[in-house]
């Protein structure tokens, strides 16, 4: 059979050209990265492959069908996030063998293409990371994607080129099937080019180096099992990241209006953070000129080496380190600053939200207009689109909004209504308003002039205002000492009635939080048993609402205390098979 296939394949005859490949001084770990590189990418393309079967590269299903991928498919958010974990893993592996081919000097003659084919691998990889991230056509990857092309058109032809890439001026459907011809084709024949490069002519120069060493071992016979040892504990720990973090994020579809807060990805954290040093007509040179030159920096060292003897290899050696640190400093600085963001931390948590809603509506499918229409499924679509018209800009709702005005997120529940009597002046209620006439009532105070309210005094005024409010499990005997502390020893009824049309210095309370008495301040909250002269809320008369939009407003934020709306019932249902 071995005769038989070297006749007409010679299989086997490569097969032992491979494993007597003499190894200088026997097996070592320091030798193992070209293997790591080699499955990193061969799973990479086995992984993108699977990927690419369920995939739609238009701007109406490339989310969708992403989802449908992360989310429905038996195993789908393990393959996507194995995917995406395998790319930083191969750029790490990609600049460690920098790093190991600087410190053995492993660049110079003859193996100056080795360098050459590793600085090339690393760019092909950074490109894949690029032009993946903006696939599934999600929220971090069509804004990142703008970051990065931003910075592109700070080049010389950087405008037409990012004309090329985006196939307009906009992003589009022209953009994804050029970038998925990019990912998907070019580039992996690119890397598989240079990954050749690096092995073999990695090998032919090691199989010279033998020829003059003391001691070789032949490839099979030792080398072979320390490479899957390290290809085996890589895939270990891959395996385990992705498991760790169910994979990798899916925002909510992208919207060229939402203004999302992206971030590049990881490897581009600190030419990000260096932009901020250099703003206005300064930022080519973060964007171009450092750039450039630690470019040819890195492409010159073998010769900087070859030329200038031991000063050349100091020089390389510095050089390195100080772009290394600097790397390392600067992604430090954006990791760092972001994390101390309130903004950004706020920003990113309502989008992550936003995600869990799109992705939870996604199971019942996609219309065909494309990823944004996802939320055409949510029964409330039509009054959330009727409220973030209106009343996002001012009141807070499920980490959306603004903070001029109270909170509406679980408004008017006994939590809400215990945190509001406890201290009006909270930015969650009226902190952010001309409201300050209502004093706090704290647990406990030594200033003769705040009265203090008990906790369990404090539970029977909530049960009264629940009571108030038309709700039906009302516990009455707290309810019935919560209406004598109104009435007596707090004296609220000093400022609010709570008989029907009577007015008082603050806002009538009765039915407070229904679905009529909030239909009456998004109508008219300067009526006189309401706000009067002190609202500064605009009045949504027949010119902007019509009653009834007016009504399913109303009726949908008195439902937020109750936790019955469809944004509830709409989990994501990421299959975990």
């Amino acid at each position: 059979m071995r005769e038989w296939l070297e006749e007409r394949t010679a299989l086997p005859g490569l097969w032992k050209r491979f494993a007597d490949h003499p190894v200088p001084g026997g097996p070592r770990v320091t030798n193992v990265l070209p293997a790591v590189l080699v499955y990193l990418f061969v799973q990479e393309a086995v992984l993108g492959v699977l990927m690419a079967a369920h995939y739609s590269p238009s701007s109406t299903d490339a989310w969708a069908s992403t989802a449908y991928l992360n989310d429905q498919l038996a195993s789908g958010w393990f393959i996507r996030g194995l995917h995406h974990y395998g790319m930083s893993a191969m750029l790490l592996a990609t600049v460690a063998y920098l790093v190991q081919l600087v410190a053995r000097r492993g660049y110079r003659r003859p193996r100056e293409l080795v360098w050459l084919c590793s600085l090339g691998l690393l760019l092909v990889t950074m490109a894949l990371g690029v032009t993946g991230n903006i696939l599934p056509w999600d929220e971090q990857g069509f804004w990142a994607a703008q970051v990065e092309l931003g910075i592109m058109e700070q080049s010389p032809g950087g405008e037409a080129l990012r004309t090329v890439v985006q196939g307009g001026g906009e992003a589009g459907n022209l953009t994804l099937t050029r970038l998925f011809a990019l990912h998907a084709f070019v580039l992996p024949m690119a890397g598989a080019l240079l990954l050749a490069g690096i092995v073999v002519i990695g090998r032919r120069s090691q199989a010279k180096e033998a020829e003059q060493a003391a001691r070789t071992q032949p490839f099979a016979s030792g080398q072979l099992l320390v490479d899957m040892i390290a290809i085996l504990l890589v895939a270990v720990a891959l395996v385990g990241v992705t498991m760790k973090t169910h994979g990798s994020e899916l925002y909510a579809p992208a919207d060229p209006t939402s203004g999302f807060q992206a971030r590049p990805e990881w490897y581009f954290l600190a030419l990000y953070e260096l932009r901020m040093f250099f703003e206005g007509p300064l930022e080519p040179v973060a964007t171009m000129v450092i750039p450039g030159i630690v470019g040819v920096f890195l492409l010159s060292a073998p010769f900087v080496d070859a030329l200038a003897g031991k000063v050349g290899r100091w020089l390389v050696i510095v050089g390195g380190s100080l772009v290394m640190a600097g790397v390392l400093a600067l992604t430090a600085m954006a990791v760092s600053n972001d994390e101390g963001n309130e903004s950004y931390q706020k920003a990113m948590a309502q989008a992550r939200k936003q995600a869990e809603r799109a992705r939870g509506f996604a199971v019942e499918g996609v219309l065909p207009e494309g990823g944004p229409a996802v939320f055409r499924n949510d029964p409330e679509y039509k009054v959330r689109a009727l409220y973030k018209e209106h009343c996002e800009n001012c009141h807070e709702l499920d980490g959306f909004g603004g903070e001029e005005a109270p909170s509406l997120s679980d408004y008017s529940s006994r939590e809400w209504l215990a945190a509001l009597v406890r201290n009006p002046n909270d930015p969650r209620f009226f902190g952010g308003t001309k409201h300050e006439d209502m004093d706090p009532y704290p647990e406990s105070t030594t200033d003769e002039e705040v009265t203090a309210i008990p906790a369990d005094q404090l539970d029977a005024l909530v049960e009264y205002l629940w009571q108030l409010q038309g709700e039906k499990d009302v516990d009455v005997v707290l309810a019935k000492q919560g209406n004598e502390l109104w009435d007596d020893e707090l004296d609220c009824s000093g400022c609010h009635e709570i008989a029907a049309g009577e007015e008082g210095s603050g806002p009538n309370l009765l039915a407070h939080g229904s679905e009529a008495w909030v239909a009456r301040i998004i109508r008219d909250s300067s009526a006189p048993d309401l706000f009067g002269s002190e609202a500064q809320m605009p009045k949504f008369g027949q010119d902007k609402i019509d009653d009834e939009q007016l009504k399913e407003l109303a009726a949908f934020i008195a439902r937020q205390r109750r936790g019955d709306s469809a944004e509830a019932e709409a989990e994501p249902a990421a299959s975990e098979d």
